[in-house]
This record gives structure tokens, C-alpha cells and sequence, in this order.
């Protein structure tokens, strides 16, 4: 490692040793804390030396001189709490909620004794919907909320709150930030991808079952303990298992209702899922003590073990749109020794949680997790080929370890471990082996390929009619061999010597001439012999090897018959050849029509070479009467070969289908795998009015990346030896590093009379080996200097003042730093520089974004709250694409940190929580600008030869007005429900969700109805708006007793309304169904145009049912 490197992993070492000898520590992110205050209820001073137990543990805390307790490290729960003093009756708090990373306040008032008797007082401990230590935008949402909703993944929960918007693809933008800018912690666990390329990670983690027993988002002023992520932060909780009780769940949910009509957009959507939890069964009473052993014995220790499958077609299952001739087949996986097939998009979790206390201030958590998906993405261009269309696949598992241990009043330490493993590869599908794909030396290459000049434009291949070899035959070239039937060859030198014409000598005479005495067979009966399709030989074989024809980006039209046939004036056969031989045949002239042979009286015979005129017979093949000639092209009502099955004529050409078995010109294998071993230790203590937090994490990304675009073009950079399939792609990428990075943070949250003040500054670093990516620069023949580490440091501060009993301001300030995904710095030129790629950059430097709040929450009743919001965003050093002079001639595309943008926006939501019926209503007015919306949009931009802005435009994702709103009514099964005094069942849930957008911006063309350019004038980028959006969303839960099992049924249904909401338009015409633009007139579009993609989902109904015992 590099000098400054080194100095800076020193200076790291004493700088967290210095941090974790002060009296302070950080509050775990997967942690919650009771705080409040006990006062006498007579007088309302405070009580001093109270006891505040949690009931069931031996966890607590008394009471200081001002009467204040805080209990620390306690996991998301509901909890009891015992207050007691010498002087006073015991109180019991009941129903007392903790969330991660979240204070809940219990400030109780206590009676004086009046007797020497103790009394129980027992009261709701109802959380203040009012947070006043809260100084950011946090929601939090628990596992009885997520059940009810109707949402099946973190993404589209996401999507419920103000401020973030979603795509189809997965993407997540929360206040005008790009996408890959949230970071997902799971169990204490970031999950992201380092490499980055494949967008956000939250689509693949399922809601649907409720194994996640809360989810924080945070959007804004978030602490110093999180970093690199520069938009929001996902935190997510799974379920431990109770010491009490055995719980095992079974759900199933399905939308096969049994006849397609009831669900007329079925996606195939299968979901399963079972879940078992509790207490030890075995190790701790049998399996031990027969061993002897009872080191568990009365200690608490609890597992729980979940797995789940779902399987879909997506949105818009491919087998809506293809034909029974191209329809995919699937193969299967054998689960358990069950064979289950597979469908379009398949995922497999399975996750096991044992955690273990041998003492009350001590707690361990193992967990282990596994998510593999396999999915085949929709692609319009493969909807006849959906077979080859491209696979990918990813095999993560997750392994931690969570030490939990109070080691001082007010003071514990948390220690997390974890592995995570990360393996991706993308590959074109194999239509000979459904599931599998193609590697990349499998392509045949393009220099061996064979195709034909199509002389009579009839879209096949017209091979010469058979020729009956009587004389000695040799040809130009010298090969005395004869192959027959091939005329004019046309013959593609591989060695790179050019091409040329060579003509067969049919007999040997050292002229080009065609059949001076060689026999052919007349297929066709035309009565000469047919040269047929000019081949393009490239192993000189004479015959068009199938196994070498192009499979690369063919969108040709259908085979079809030309125009009508002649069939030439009648003739007595006499020899019975059906041609017509002078001399042999009678052809027969008369003044007597009925007799008369020669129709056009021109005295000699006109067979079907000849032209036709109006008295030769010919087959009318369209049925219109009438001689249609030969054209070159295809008319409606000519007999073609539909190919692929869809009952129409495809003309072919770029705007439509690939061919069946053919791939995209772009297509990539793809093999990528990163490992990651973090270590984080937290401390946290509580001192007076002194939260102080502070810790520090290490971590080591081992990244393997490999990546071929092109596999049947000749590698034919830099040699690769090294690497797979050293002679395939136009662009190739290999490389392994093991980059290290890491953060020390501190934080100071105090309460001051009644302002809170949260005071934070986080320190990160990235270390990597400079000398190794130099050497490496250097093999690629690019020079320059290559850092060896960078750091940053983000200051965060945040205060929450309460004005009232019933309402708050808070503010939060900070700097959030983010680093680039590694591709973009490690991605190699081994053919990039010809092939006009973006090389990577190794000095890429964190990128940054500054952002402050302002709010007020207002709190109406003890159950509604309103809280208006603004916000202000300013990002820096986002990485784009810049040309940089390279060997002082050369001029390469790298990735730079060179863009900024700005966003601006308040929100305001109304919310309901506590009862029966929860729910909120949110509006958001927001503006997003910047230079560019995408890492790679400059490169885009020179290639498609259009200049770079140099000003501001709204972003891709620059959604002005949105609206969200959502009720949840729950019914237990005790309760007594009416509805207009009527009696009504009870044991059910229902709800609503919508979600109602604005327009997302594009930029028009030139050819867009309306707009005039001149000269070199510019269109201004994202100018016009896409109409706005609607969804509604359902979910209805009924629960029932049968055969001594509590059962639920489930109705689910995703756009209810079936509102077509457009997701996608074209640039020419502003519409998602047509790109048929002449002169501005806009015509209806063609079948390729109507990609159904460019229209979010339909209406979805979906059936299931749950059991718990």
C-alpha cells in the first residue's frame, strides 16, 4: 500500500482507539430506547431513585435528580414497563412500542401511598404521535401496518411516501436524487451492490409475508452512523422468534382465480412462503443434557426460520404476445426434490434468525440468509424471440453476527460481523436449452458467417438447380473438386485478403458459359437451368451452412411469392417433361379458337420466361382478377411464409421484431461476483441530558468482474490470456480488486430545557492499491497518476423545539458523501479506445450532496398530526462521462465527477394513527434541475452527434405535483363493530392506497408536432410533460377459526380501476403508441410501436389464504 494510504489507516486506528476510550457510544441502528420522566402526581416534582423495569427481563433503570430514567439497546418490541418507588404505588405502562434508532417517551405521574399496602396501577403506554426528539423525516412502519398494506416489496412501500417516486425497472429517486443513491441495511447489514449497474436492491425484498418486523425510512438529516448513501436510508428489522410461544405460518396467494376472465391480466403470479419460530425445541433440553451438558439450560434462546417462493410473468407476460411457433419453453428446478418450473421472473428466500441471551445484558443474534433470483427480462424486441432473449441470475447470501452487551448503567456496546456474498451473471438465452444460456464461444463469429444475396427478393434462400456432372469440372481457383449447383460464388477471404467472384467451368472449355452440353435437373419447370441466390461462402464449401448464418440483430421480412405466376400458352407434352421442346412438343395454330394453342396469334410459343401480355394464362395468386407483375416487394394478398405464427405479413427492418433465434447486436455475457466482510462496533451511554453516539466500521470489498459485449466479434485489443474467452468481444472487461473503506462517527444529541440538538461529524475513508491499478493502467496503455485513498468528513446537525404541548420545529443540516459504484472506476480499455467505450477512472472521488430542512409538526388530536415540511438539495462531483486527452494525441470517453444538480420542495401529511382506522394523505410540490439525469448521458449525447447542455433543465425524474394517501381499518376479533347502528362481522382488514402523479419531462424531436428549429439551435432539454398518473391499490383480509387453526383470507387487488397510465412515450410524436411521424402529421402506430411497456400495469386480482398455529 501507498505511503498516504498507510497514514491514513494509522491515523484511522488511533482515532477510533481515542473514540472508544471516551465515555460515550453510539446507538445501534437496529436498536430503540425508553426514555421519559417520573414525577409525583400531587406536587409534579420530580422523583428521584424510582425503579422503571421491563417486565419479563431484568433490563431497567432508576430515576436521576430530575427524575429522569432512559433504558438503552432494547430490540424493536412492544414491551411493559414497572415503575415502583418505596413512596408510591407501582405503576404498569402497558402497550410500550420501540422502533429502531427511535426514543420513545413514557413521562409517568405517580400517587403517594396512603397505606403501607402496595396497589397495582395499570395504564396504556400510547406513544405521543408527537416525536420531539425526532429531528429528521423519518417513517417508521411496523410489521402489523405492512401485513394490511397492499404492497409486495420495499420499492413499492417506498413509493407510499412523500418524496420518493419508483420505477418499473426498480430504480428509487427520493427528492430529486439520482437512482443507486438509497442504501438498504438489513439486520444491521448494507446490502447493496458496490459494483453497482444493476439498479436498486429493495425490488427483491419481499413484504408480502411479514417476515420483516419493521422498516425505518429516513429522507433527509439522517445520522452520522449511516453514510454513503446521498438521497435516504432503508432500515429494515426481521423477525427473532418469541421465548414464549411456537408460531408457524403458512401463506399462499395466487391470481389463477380458475377461468381467465375473472382475471384478464393475469401475470402467472404464484407466491409462497412458511415461517416457523419460538423457542429452542431441542438443543437446550435434550440434545445437550444428553451429552452432559446444560450451558443453555434456563438461558433464553430462540430461532426463527422462514422461506419463500414467488414466481411470475411480470406486468405483461411474453405469452400474451407471442405465437404458439415462438413460445418459450421452461425448464424447471428441483426444490427439495420437488420439480417446480420456472416462469419469467422466479425467487427463492430462505433466512434463519437463533438468538441467544445468556444473561440479560447480554445477546447474541446469528443470522443467516439466502436470496436467488432468476428472471428473463421483457423485452419488446424479443417477442418473437423471447426464447434467446437474455437471463439473469443472482445468488446472494448473507451471513452476521450481533453481539449486544450492557456494560455500565446507561451504557452498552454493539458489535455486528458479516459476510455478504454477492454473485450476478447475464448471458443470451439458449433456445435449445430452455433456462440455460449461450457462452460467449459459442457464437459462431461474423468472419465465418454465410449468407446470400436474395436475387428475387423472395426472403429465402433459392439454391441453383442440380446439375448432372457428365465432363471433367474445375474451377477457377484451381480445386478440381465440383460442388454442385453453385454458379457465381461469392467468397469472403477469412484471412483478410478481400473477396471475390469465381465462376465454375462447367465443361472444362476455360469459358463462362452456362450449360453448353451439362445436364441439370429442371426443378421448377421452367425449361431453363436457374444460377438460384448469390452465396456468400465463406468456408468454400459451395452450400449455405445453416449453423453459420446470422443470428445477430436480424429483423428480415417474411418469405413471400412475387407477384402473380405465368403459366405460358398451352402445348401437347409430348415427352412429358413440362417444358416445352421445339421439335418434339406439338404446339398447334388455328383460325378455330377452341383448337388454337397460340392465344396471342404472334405465331410461335410464349412459355413462362417470356412476357406476358393479355392473352397468356397466369395464376392469379392474390384472386383479384388481374396480372399482378413482379415488384421487388410484398403486396398485401401475396402468399408469404409467416414465420412466426401471428396470422400477418412482417416487412421487417429496424423498427420491428428480431427474427425467431436471433439477439440484439449488443449482446453480453456477463459474470460478476462481489464479497464483502464488514466489522462495525457501536457504544452507546446516556449521560444526564447527553446522548452521546459514536462508533466506527471496517470494510473489505473483494469484487471479480468479468464482461463480454459482442461474443461473435474477434477480441482484437490488448492480448487477455489471462482471462475466459480471450478471442470473443468487441469490448472486454476483467479485472479483480479488493478496495477497503471504513467511517468513524460521533454524535452529541442534548436536551436543553426542551430543545433537542443533535450535534454529529463522520469521518470516511477509501483506501485501494495504487501501485496495482497504476501497472494496470499501464498494460492498457493509459498513463497517469492513481490515488491511493480519499476521505471526507460530513457534519451533521439537526434541533427540535417544541412551541407547545402540541407542536414542534425541527431542522437538520448535513453533508452526505457518497462513492461511485466500482464499475465506473475500475472499468477497462482492452478494445474500449477503438471501439469508442467509457473507460473507467481509479481517482473517482466521493460524490456529495448538501442538504437542509425545515418543518413544523403540528399535533390536532391525540391521534392526528399534520406536518408541513421544506427542503432544499444541492448535489456536487456526480459522475458523467468527459473526453480526456490521452497519450497526447488521443482522446478517450472516461467517467468524470463533473455533474451537479439542485431540488427544491415542501411536503405536507396528514396523519391518523392509533384505533381502529389509521391512515395518512400527503402532497408533495417538488422541482428537481441539473446538467444531466444519467452517468453516461454526455456519451449518449456525442454519440448520437447532439451537443451537451451547458445549462439547467428538469431531470428525467422531475415529478412536480404527486399525492399520496392511504387508510388502513382493522377490526380484531373481539371487537363489536356496527355500521349504521346494524351489526357487522368483525376479524377483518381492509386497504387503500393511491398514488397520483404529475408528468415526468422528455425532450421532443425536431419532428414533434409544433416545434421549429433553425440553424443549430438547440431543443431544450426535458421541455415537454407525460400526461399524469393514478393507481389505486386494495387489500381486504378476512380472519376465521376452522378445525382449531386461525386462517385468513386474502383479496388483492392492484389497480383496481385499470387506469392505462402511459410510462414511456416517443420523443417524435409525445405518444406510447405510436413513432409514425411524416412532416409532423402524427399516424397510428405500427405493431412494433406498441410496446406494451409503455403503459404501467393493469388492473391485477389476486386470491390467497394464510394459516397461523
Amino acid at each position: 500500500m501507498v505511503g498516504n494510504g498507510k497514514r491514513l489507516l494509522a491515523g484511522v486506528v488511533v482515532f477510533v482507539l481515542g473514540i472508544l476510550l471516551l465515555p460515550m457510544g453510539a446507538l445501534g441502528a437496529s436498536t430503540g430506547q425508553i426514555k421519559g420522566q417520573i414525577v409525583s402526581e400531587k406536587s409534579g416534582e420530580p422523583i428521584i431513585g424510582a425503579s422503571v423495569l421491563i417486565v419479563g427481563t431484568t433490563m431497567g433503570a432508576q430515576t436521576d435528580l430530575d427524575g429522569r430514567y432512559a433504558i438503552l439497546g432494547l430490540e424493536p418490541a412492544t414491551y411493559t414497563l414497572r415503575i415502583s418507588h418505596i413512596e408510591s404505588y407501582t405503576v404498569e405502562v402497558t402497550d410500550v412500542s420501540v422502533s429502531i434508532d427511535k426514543t420513545t417517551e413514557i413521562n409517568q405521574k405517580m400517587r403517594t401511598k396512603v397505606t403501607e399496602l402496595d396497589e397495582t396501577i395499570t395504564v396504556i403506554g400510547a406513544r405521543d404521535v408527537l416525536d420531539i426528539t425526532d429531528v429528521t423525516s423519518q417513517v417508521v412502519i411496523t410489521a402489523d401496518e405492512i401485513e394490511t398494506m397492499p404492497v409486495q416489496s420495499v420499492d413499492a412501500l417506498l413509493e407510499q411516501v412523500a418524496g420518493v417516486h419508483t420505477t418499473a425497472e426498480g430504480d428509487v429517486f427520493i427528492r430529486g436524487g439520482r437512482a443507486g443513491e438509497v442504501a438498504y441495511i438489513v439486520d444491521g447489514v448494507p446490502i447493496g451492490d458496490p459494483l453497482g449497474g444493476q439498479g436498486q436492491i429493495g425490488a427483491n425484498l419481499s413484504l408480502v409475508s411479514g417476515s420483516i418486523s419493521e422498516i425505518q425510512i429516513i429522507k433527509d438529516g439522517f445520522d452520522p452512523e449511516y453514510g454513503n448513501a446521498l438521497s435516504g436510508i432503508v432500515n429494515i428489522r426481521s423477525n427473532t422468534g418469541s421465548k414464549d410461544n411456537t408460531n408457524v405460518k403458512f401463506q399462499y396467494i395466487t391470481d389463477d382465480l380458475g377461468n381467465a376472465d375473472l382475471n384478464k391480466y393475469s401475470q402467472n403470479y404464484d407466491f409462497c412462503m412458511f415461517s416457523i419460530s419460538g423457542p429452542d425445541p431441542l438443543l437446550s433440553d435434550k440434545v445437550l443434557p444428553a451429552l452432559g451438558l446444560n450451558v443453555l439450560k434456563d438461558q433464553e434462546f430462540t430461532y426463527y426460520v422462514y422461506g419463500e417462493v414467488s414466481k411470475t410473468d411480470g406486468f405483461y407476460p411474453m405469452s400474451n404476445y407471442d405465437t404458439p411457433a415462438t413460445s418459450r419453453n421452461w425448464s424447471s428446478i428441483n426444490l427439495l426434490g420437488f420439480e417446480i418450473p420456472q416462469r419469467a421472473y422466479d425467487s427463492y428466500h430462505f433466512q434463519t434468525n437463533l438468538k441467544f441471551r445468556p444473561r440479560q445484558n447480554l445477546k447474541f443474534i446469528f443470522s443467516y440468509k439466502r436470496w436467488y433470483s432468476k428472471w428473463t427480462a421483457f423485452s419488446w424486441d424479443y417477442r418473437y424471440s423471447y426464447a434467446t432473449a437474455p437471463v439473469r441470475s443472482q445468488n446472494r447470501h448473507s451471513m452476521s453476527l450481533e453481539v449486544t452487551q450492557e456494560i455500565a448503567r446507561n451504557m452498552f456496546y454493539e458489535l455486528n460481523l458479516s459476510v455478504l456474498d454477492t454473485h450476478s451473471d447475464l448471458a443470451p438465452g439458449n433456445p435449445d436449452h430452455p433456462g440455460k444460456t449461450i457462452p460467449p464461444d459459442e457464437f459462431s463469429l461474423d468472419s465465418e458467417w454465410e449468407t446470400y444475396t436474395d436475387v428475387n427478393q423472395n426472403g429465402i434462400y433459392d439454391r441453383p438447380e442440380p446439375l448432372i456432372n457428365l465432363f471433367p469440372d474445375t474451377a477457377a481457383n484451381g480445386d478440381p473438386q465440383y460442388t454442385y449447383g453453385e454458379f457465381n460464388t461469392f467468397i469472403d477471404n477469412v484471412q483478410g485478403g478481400g473477396a471475390f467472384f469465381y465462376p465454375w467451368y462447367f465443361n472444362d472449355n476455360g469459358i463462362i458459359d452456362n450449360l453448353e452440353s451439362e445436364p441439370f435437373i429442371d426443378l421448377n419447370g421452367n425449361g431453363v437451368w436457374d444460377a438460384g441466390d448469390v452465396l456468400h461462402d465463406r468456408n468454400g464449401n459451395g452450400v449455405l451452412d445453416v449453423e453459420l448464418y446470422p443470428i445477430i440483430d436480424r429483423r428480415t421480412p417474411e418469405p413471400y411469392v412475387d407477384g402473380d405466376s405465368i403459366i405460358g400458352e398451352p402445348f401437347t407434352d409430348v415427352n412429358s417433361n413440362r417444358v416445352y421442346d421445339p421439335g418434339i412438343d406439338i404446339f398447334f395454330r388455328s383460325p378455330d379458337l377452341e383448337v388454337n394453342q397460340d392465344l396471342n396469334h404472334n405465331g410461335y410459343y410464349d412459355g413462362p420466361n417470356d412476357p406476358w401480355d393479355l392473352t397468356t394464362p397466369f395464376e392469379d395468386r392474390n384472386r383479384n382478377g388481374i396480372y399482378d407483375p413482379p415488384n421487388g416487394q410484398y403486396d398485401p394478398g401475396e402468399q408469404f411464409t409467416d414465420e412466426n405464427g401471428n396470422g400477418r405479413y412482417d416487412y421487417g427492418g429496424t423498427a420491428s421484431f428480431l427474427d425467431r433465434g436471433n439477439h440484439d447486436v449488443d449482446a453480453v455475457w456477463e459474470d460478476r461476483q462481489v464479497r464483502t466482510y464488514r466489522g462495525e462496533l457501536k457504544i452507546t451511554r446516556q449521560m444526564g441530558r447527553h446522548e452521546l453516539k459514536g462508533g466506527c466500521f471496517f470494510q473489505i470489498d473483494s469484487l471479480s468482474y468479468g464482461r463480454i459485449e459482442r461474443p461473435y466479434l474477434q477480441y482484437t485489443g490488448s492480448p487477455d490470456t489471462l482471462n475466459l474467452y480471450s478471442e470473443r468481444g468487441a469490448f472486454r472487461d476483467f479485472y479483480t480488486y479488493a478496495p477497503t473503506s471504513g467511517a468513524v462517527y460521533f454524535r452529541d444529541k442534548i436536551e436543553y430545557g426542551s430543545m433537542i440538538a443533535s450535534l454529529g461529524l463522520r469521518w470516511d475513508f477509501f483506501l485501494q492499491d495504487a501501485d496495482e491499478l497504476a501497472a494496470t493502467l499501464r498494460a492498457d496503455d493509459r498513463g497517469g497518476t492513481v490515488q491511493g485513498d480519499r476521505q471526507k468528513f460530513s457534519p451533521r446537525i439537526g434541533f427540535s423545539y417544541p412551541i407547545s404541548d402540541k407542536a414542534k420545529v425541527y431542522f437538520n443540516y448535513g453533508h452526505f458523501f457518497q462513492l461511485p459504484s466500482f464499475v465506473w472506476m475500475y472499468a477497462r480499455n482492452t478494445s474500449s479506445v477503438n471501439q469508442n467505450d467509457i473507460v473507467g477512472n481509479p481517482n473517482l472521488d466521493y460524490q456529495k450532496t448538501i442538504q437542509y430542512s425545515f418543518g413544523v409538526k403540528y399535533k390536532i388530536t391525540p391521534t392526528y398530526t399534520i406536518d408541513i415540511e421544506g427542503y432544499f438539495k444541492d448535489e456536487f462531483d456526480k459522475i458523467n462521462q468527459g473526453q480526456v486527452l490521452q497519450n497526447e494525441s488521443i482522446y478517450i470517453n472516461q467517467y468524470l465527477n463533473k455533474d451537479y444538480g439542485r431540488s427544491r420542495g415542501f411536503e405536507v401529511t396528514l396523519e391518523k394513527r392509533g384505533g381502529s382506522v389509521n391512515g395518512s394523505v400527503s402532497y408533495a410540490y417538488a422541482f428537481a434541475y441539473g446538467k444531466d439525469s444519467q452517468t453516461n448521458e454526455n456519451f449518449m449525447e456525442e454519440f448520437l452527434l447532439s451537443r451537451q447542455p451547458l445549462t439547467e433543465s428538469p431531470l428525467d425524474h422531475d415529478i412536480r405535483h404527486s399525492l399520496r394517501a392511504g387508510i388502513q381499518i382493522y377490526m380484531s376479533t373481539t371487537a363489536k363493530p356496527r355500521l349504521f347502528g346494524v351489526p357487522i362481522p368483525n376479524g377483518w382488514s381492509f386497504s387503500l392506497q393511491t398514488i397520483i402523479n404529475s408528468g415526468k419531462p422528455f425532450t421532443p424531436t425536431s419532428a414533434y408536432p409544433g416545434i421549429s428549429q433553425t440553424g443549430l439551435e438547440d431543443i431544450e432539454n426535458n421541455s415537454m410533460r407525460y400526461p399524469g398518473t393514478a393507481v389505486f391499490d386494495v387489500r381486504f383480509q378476512k380472519e376465521f377459526t376452522m378445525a382449531g387453526l386461525d386462517w385468513e383470507g386474502i383479496m388483492w387487488v392492484e389497480n383496481i380501476f385499470n387506469s392505462r397510465n402511459v410510462d414511456d412515450v416517443y420523443e417524435n410524436t409525445g405518444r406510447a403508441d405510436t413513432q409514425q411521424n411524416q412532416n409532423q402529421v402524427i399516424k397510428g402506430g405500427t405493431e412494433y410501436d406498441r410496446n406494451p411497456y409503455n403503459w404501467g400495469y393493469p388492473r391485477q386480482i389476486r386470491l390467497g389464504l394464510g394459516v397461523n398455529f
